[in-house]
């Protein structure tokens, strides 16, 4: 005889506020940081920003693309951070790369809703993943017996502190956000840099590469940008106003720095201790200290120098490249071609493996 499943409600309360929510978002500008190896996607059933209304079923779905351990928090407008998975219906996190998984999930023991509750704010979804168990839900999984979706912080300030062992180990973060029982008066805006595909955070949450435009809610919001150089704006507020809102920050280093001016010829790349810096000519902000600077070109030999940055001064160093013998090319194009060859035979049995499953 089949055992009927029961129906349980957990309602997404928050707080009447005037504003749609009352802690400091910088709160969330921990979470502003590079270095995630796992892609996570969080959706909601009406999309991120949507209104929902008390009584309305919330529909959550998300995905990683590796196999790993995930907890989905909300933070209320009030800044308390409620776990909505796992939870006493839905205790197993560890979930498979790859596929989307909407609660409750296919593996939950009795069948719940997340059901909103009529209170005026707004609520951010954070979905935490990664490849080791989540330490941090030792406390959640305790209290079980009493609460099913128990809180895991009264206040955002304790969330960076809370999941910060996270940080060592193979992670990534999704985010979306909702509004409670009411339509926000919201502004086309456009956040820009003076940097290439600089990441662009507003209110702890990623929004792209910028360029970025989307649609804020009129109001103080707090951005966060920076580059994967370690070039930043902020975390500062910006306010949004009625019309089209447009923000251009020129970003800074966040270490002490000098200049480093590279000419080179022929043009080639530029690698500061072998990263790929830019092209020649070239001249940006250094750190302070001892570097090594690679020019590099197709069809030329690598030249390297040895430099030193000191503070607010401009280090210039000049490379003259020397061409490859036709010997010497005629044996990269070899060796290029082999290494195109081994990726493609890779993603040719990737593809044949995946359609066999």
């Amino acid at each position: 005889m089949k055992k009927a499943l029961l129906l349980a409600i957990v309602f997404l309360s928050v707080s009447l506020f005037a504003t749609s929510v009352s802690y400091d978002p910088q709160g969330l500008m921990f979470l502003s940081r590079p270095g995630a190896s796992i892609n996570v996607n969080v959706s909601l059933n009406k999309g991120m920003g949507s209104t929902y209304y008390g009584g309305e079923s919330l529909g959550l779905s998300f995905s990683v693309d590796r196999s790993a351990y995930v907890a989905v928090l909300d933070i209320d407008p009030s800044g308390q951070i409620q776990v909505l998975f796992p939870n006493v219906y839905d205790q197993d996190n560890y979930v498979q790369g790859g596929r989307t998984y909407t609660l409750p999930t296919d593996k939950a023991t009795t069948r719940y809703n997340l059901q909103v509750q009529s209170q005026r704010g707004r609520e951010t979804i954070v979905v935490v993943a990664s490849t080791s168990p989540l330490n941090f839900l030792g406390n959640v999984f305790s209290l079980f017996d009493r609460y099913p979706f128990p809180y895991l912080s009264q206040s955002i300030n304790n969330l960076s502190v809370v999941i910060d062992p996270v940080f060592n180990t193979s992670w990534g973060l999704g985010y979306t956000y909702f509004y409670n029982s009411y339509v926000p008066f919201t502004v086309r805006t456009t956040i820009s840099a003076d940097r290439k595909d600089a990441n662009v955070y507003v209110d702890g949450m990623f929004m792209g590469k910028s360029p970025v435009t989307t649609t804020l809610e009129a109001g103080p919001h707090t951005v966060y940008v920076y580059t994967e150089r370690n070039l930043v704006y902020g975390p500062a507020t910006i306010n949004v106003q009625p019309g089209s809102s447009d923000f251009y920050f020129s970003l800074l280093p966040n270490y002490v720095y000098g200049y480093l001016e590279v000419t080179s010829i022929p043009d080639g790349q530029v690698y500061v201790d072998g990263q790929y810096a830019g092209d020649t000519p070239y001249k940006d902000f250094e750190k302070v200290g001892s570097h090594t600077v690679t020019v590099s070109k197709w069809g030329y030999h690598d030249s390297k120098q040895n430099v030193y940055i000191n503070k607010d001064m401009v280090t210039s160093v000049s490379f003259t490249l020397t061409e490859k013998t036709e010997e010497e090319k005629k044996t990269d194009n070899i060796i290029l071609f082999s290494v195109i060859g081994v990726l493609i035979a890779g993603i040719v049995i990737a593809v044949i493996l995946g359609a066999s499953d």
